[in-house]
């Protein structure tokens, strides 16, 4: 992550622990543990979408594409007044995060909000999910069109 700008060292007052979690397939996962954070930080409201209603909007298409936006999370930097509070701890050092990190209770709704402002244009042939969108479209023609305008939205 420090390689990829997502992290960097920090000398942050604040500090939350990083887990060990276990996957399914026996292998293991880092995840920072923003419990006590998250008691103190401010929620972000925003309505998240109901999967019913999303389906619903997508109705009859003839086409459907789905997009995962991995690691979207770390697309959105963290404001400069909010850096030392994403501080964690590692056997390696202090570190503090330069991108959304996972686990805060607001990230989620976040990048919602964030992915349909960017892709309002599109709202008559695009449902949104957090960090998965659907482009769906009546005909191939018409969804190529779709799905090159929602690609260039989000570069």
């Amino acid at each position: 992550m420090k390689k990829r700008g997502i992290i960097k060292e920090s000398r942050s007052p604040w500090r939350s622990p990083m887990v060990v979690v276990p996957k399914p397939d026996g292998s293991i996962q880092l995840c920072i543990d923003y419990r006590k954070l998250n008691e103190i930080a401010m929620f972000n409201a925003f309505l998240m979408p109901q999967i019913n209603d999303n389906l619903e909007r997508i109705g009859h298409a003839q086409f459907i594409l789905t997009l995962d936006l991995t690691k979207g999370y770390w697309q959105i930097p963290v404001v400069k007044e909010d850096k030392e509070e994403t501080a964690f701890g590692t056997p390696w050092g202090l570190f503090q995060f330069k991108r959304m990190p996972f686990g805060l209770h607001g990230a989620a709704a976040s990048f919602q909000q964030l992915m349909e402002q960017i892709l309002a244009p599109h709202k008559n042939y695009v449902v949104a999910y957090i960090d998965d969108i659907i482009v769906f479209s009546p005909n191939w023609e018409t969804h190529c069109q779709h799905l090159r305008q929602v690609l260039k939205s989000l570069r």
